[in-house]
């Protein structure tokens, strides 16, 4: 690294003489390094690594940077009265004793620099701090600054000398710089006279007419707001380079540190405010304007800082002025902290005034914010609680969005609200509603009821095929108590080119299907398959046909698939304009993707999603009876608290927890959800207020430890609905006898329910046998 460092100054030192052409010696007398300075140099290059250094040689780094001071306080002396002669003589033989002094100089900061790094801690603060040693270093670095600045001066008049003599002779190479320069700059006109324009046809033709561009099109969009200083800065770059690369002009490479930082800074402030009014999150306009002014406070002091720091580097390497500006720089941006922290002291004790529940060491802050002096250090702690604090809620929100975390974070608030539900003392004055009492408090749906947005990518699907002028045959499948009969009746709502027909498919299957199909077309009860059909050909009416619960008409059984097949076909062959959505439980459909596969075609077949929390939650809050003297309470409900939970009221808290248990166990079924939150309603004997409770989960490890054959017999009852044990015999290959017991067995555990004498899985126990299932491979919900 140091011999990287020092070939870069030599080199720079070298690229600095003017053209050989011009010179007054010949090619082997060309400056070099005094034998002192590289000897030195040698001596460096001979210590080991720093991580292998020993005593020994960290003794030796000491005596070696002795050496490098003691010669180069005697090279300074040298270079000034070399540099007095030449300006009395003026002659190329003491302008080479003064390129070769200027050379050496740049050796051996290159070695001090290196040193400095190796040295100890106490060394390096003894002769770059504020000390005596500090201050005579000072002083001796900033006498080499005047004597460089005046070699400078010197070398720039000889070099434009050169540069005239150099075009006498040949003005080729400057022709075509000049060329090349005029042609860059022609390119930077042209650009920042027709480069808007560009942009908006940009904008137009790769934003506009696509609804997720892709990144490389928003990336240059994004860059696209800073083309003009972008233009600017490549158009000057280039320039220089052109321009350097005469012999003469080499010295202008060094603005390009200049144009780097200040036009890179401007272009950097652009991004930056960009990106910061683009991710703001509030509308506040006074708050924003804060937030781009502290912005722009600190960038360009960066630019700044960093300019001074860059040439403090190139013309004297890190030593004592690089130390002493880095310091300075340090607590100018204190300064720049200090008045940012005053523009934003009211903004952030107001914000913090709405916060309830603060640590006391912000409660502290807020005593002293217009306490002389101590405001700042209060303002900066505020500050510091707020960023962190928003942070929090940031990563609450996002983490939210995962299906995962938020399961996972209601499973772990069951958990701690059934431990300070047994620890609760007020439970025994409690007793639970049951019953009709419960729809008095948690209203049932109705025509009536609060729709929720639910599914509307879905619907759109849907749309495309049922809303337009073509035969279509779709499918929609969901889970039990999803919401798919809700769902087609707005699809029917929403039709306005055919006549909407709802049906819901009887438990008897086919036949009964055909009669309220016929009766709703207008035929008779009596109407044969040949009738309806014909009938749907020639009619001049166009109809949507709604066919809810079809899963009714599917048994997992060899042959079971038939009645649909006989469905499917009879719509099929009608030969209009008709339109056919059938609802068909998830459970069914997989049996039936699988035993026909491709064969059973339809147009669409559309799986409705599990309930989000937030929709979960808001179907919970529409059902709640407020219009009751007591309405229903969560007081008394303890929920841990969250991060995305705090400017909510107690109560609001409870209710969000809450919802947010039942959407957890409920997996996103409002059926379920609006069951359990039944089952949470409870009474205070004392003051006869209704108040919610943790439900109590039904678990039973037998369930998970069940034979195969009876969990065959629960899924075959879950995709049938309701099931006689004649069906189930034929769907399970159990005898009779089998399939009574194991029903008596289900029946006297409350997993099942009769319906007449069909078996049906019971409301209590549908999502915990779901589960099971779904654990065991045997089920998709």
């Amino acid at each position: 690294m140091r011999s990287f460092m020092r070939f870069l100054l030599f080199t720079l030192a070298i690229v600095s003489w003017p053209s050989l052409a011009n010179l007054d010696y010949d090619l082997q007398s060309q400056p070099q390094v005094s034998e002192a300075a590289q000897d030195l140099a040698n001596r460096i290059d001979e210590l080991p690594d720093p991580l292998f250094m020993n005593t020994a040689d960290k003794r030796k780094v000491n005596i070696l940077l002795s050496q490098v001071l003691r010669i180069q306080k005697q090279q300074i002396a040298t270079f000034d009265q070399q540099l007095k002669t030449y300006r009395e003589k003026n002659d190329a033989e003491q302008w080479f004793e003064v390129e070769s002094s200027y050379i050496t100089l740049n050796s051996l900061n290159v070695s001090k620099q290196y040193l400095l790094e190796q040295t100890t801690t106490a060394n390096k603060e003894r002769l770059t701090g504020f000390g005596p040693y500090g201050v005579t270093q000072f002083k001796q670095e900033w006498q080499l600054t005047q004597l460089n600045v005046e070699y400078l001066v010197y070398f720039q008049t000889r070099s434009f000398k050169a540069l005239i003599k150099d075009i006498f002779i040949s003005p080729v190479p400057v022709i075509w710089a000049s060329l090349k320069v005029l042609f860059i700059y022609f390119g930077l006109v042209w650009w920042l006279s027709n480069g808007t324009r560009l942009i908006e046809l940009f904008r137009i033709n790769f934003l506009e007419t696509k609804q997720s561009p892709p990144f490389w099109v928003r990336l240059i969009w994004y860059v696209s707001r800073a083309h003009r200083a972008i233009a600017w800065l490549i158009a000057i770059t280039i320039s220089l380079r052109i321009l350097s690369s005469l012999p003469s002009l080499q010295h202008l490479i060094f603005l390009e540190i200049f144009t780097w930082w200040i036009l890179g800074g401007s272009i950097a402030i652009s991004f930056i405010l960009e990106f910061a009014y683009r991710i703001s999150r509030t509308s506040n306009n006074e708050v924003r304007a804060l937030r781009l002014s502290s912005i722009r406070r600190y960038v360009w002091s960066f630019i700044v800082a960093g300019v001074i720091m860059q040439v403090s580097i190139r013309t004297l390497g890190k030593g004592t002025i690089y130390s002493w500006i880095y310091s300075a720089l340090f607590f100018w941006f204190v300064l720049v902290t200090i008045s940012v922290l005053r523009l934003w002291r009211a903004k952030v004790f107001e914000a913090l005034e709405h916060i309830t529940d603060r640590p006391v060491w912000v409660n502290w802050a807020v005593n002293r914010q217009n306490t002389f002096v101590l405001n700042i250090v209060a303002t900066a702690i505020g500050a510091v609680w707020l960023m962190v604090y928003s942070f929090q809620h940031r990563i609450m929100a996002l983490l939210s969005g995962f299906t995962l975390f938020s399961q996972a974070l209601a499973y772990l608030f069951r958990i701690e609200v059934a431990k300070q539900s047994d620890l609760d003392k007020n439970q025994q004055n409690l007793v639970r509603i049951k019953g009709d009492q419960t729809f008095e408090y948690i209203l049932p749906g109705s025509i009536d009821s609060e729709l929720i947005d639910y599914a509307g990518d879905e619907v759109k699907q849907l749309s495309r095929y049922l809303m337009s002028d073509s035969p279509a045959i779709c499918i929609l499948s969901g889970e039990r108590g999803v919401g798919s009969t809700t769902l087609l009746y707005t699809l029917l709502h929403k039709v306005s080119n055919a006549e909407p027909i709802y049906v819901s498919c009887p438990y008897a299957g086919y036949q009964e299907l055909l009669c309220h199909l016929a009766v709703s077309i207008g035929l008779e009860e009596e109407a044969t398959e040949i009738q309806i059909l014909a009938h749907l050909r020639k009619s001049e009416t166009t109809y949507l046909i709604a066919i809810d619960n079809a899963q009714r008409l599917v048994k997992p059984m060899v042959g079971g698939l038939s009645d649909l097949i006989r469905l499917t076909n009879l719509l099929r062959r009608s030969k209009k304009n008709h339109r056919i959505v059938m609802s068909i439980a998830k459970s069914s459909w997989r049996f039936v993707d699988r035993a026909r596969g491709e064969r059973l075609l339809f147009d669409l077949v559309c799986f409705l999603p599990r309930w989000t929390e937030k929709q979960v939650g808001e179907l919970l809050t529409s059902r709640i009876n407020t219009q009751l003297e007591k309405p229903l309470s969560f007081d008394g409900l303890v929920v841990p608290k969250q991060w995305d939970q705090d400017e909510m009221s107690e109560e609001e808290r409870a209710r969000q927890g809450f919802y947010r248990i039942l959407w957890h166990y409920s997996d996103g079924n409002p059926t379920v959800a609006l069951r359990f939150f039944r089952l949470s309603l409870n009474r205070n004997k004392e003051t006869d207020q209704a108040v919610v409770r943790l439900f109590h989960v039904p678990e039973a490890q037998e369930l998970e430890n069940m034979p195969k054959p009876m969990l065959a017999v629960l899924r075959s009852i879950v995709q049938l609905e309701i099931a006689s044990p004649e069906v189930l015999s034929e769907c399970t290959q159990l005898s009779i006898a089998e399939i009574t017991g194991i029903l008596r067995y289900f029946e006297s555990r409350g997993y099942i329910g009769w319906n007449e004498d069909k078996a049906k899985i019971s409301d209590h126990w549908f999502r915990h046998i779901t589960n099971v299932l779904d654990r065991q491979h045997l089920l998709v919900k």
